[in-house]
């Protein structure tokens, strides 16, 4: 018996992608760069170029990366998804805040 493995990108990420490859391409072309130099200096073939810029899922993250180190984005998607801006995470946080605070109890140095 074989098992198959269906995986399906959900709608999200899949607009995601794509956006994220429209702009990988508007970066490119704003450097009045060829697709095919990208690809060179990325070390993929033109193709797999294509598929990132078309948001295909299955092209790997390095290639993303390096696509974005090349184009002298990779600052800005390290900030992207840095701690200190997810928002969800400091919502989450402030939700677990205390409803109030208590002063702390005075310390004496006896009981120790």
């Amino acid at each position: 018996m074989t098992t198959e493995r269906v995986t399906q990108t959900p709608i999200a990420v899949s607009d995601g992608l794509r956006e994220i490859g429209q702009a990988l391409r508007a970066a490119r072309l704003r450097r009045r760069q060829p697709a095919s130099d990208l690809a060179a200096r990325v070390g993929v073939s033109l193709p797999t170029l294509r598929k990132l810029e078309n948001g295909d899922p299955t092209v790997s993250l390095g290639v993303f990366a390096k696509a974005a180190w090349v184009l002298g984005l990779l600052p800005a998607v390290r900030d992207a998804v840095s701690p200190e801006n997810d928002r969800l995470a400091a919502a989450i946080e402030t939700g677990r805040l205390p409803r109030r605070a208590r002063r702390p109890r005075e310390l004496n140095l006896d009981d120790l």
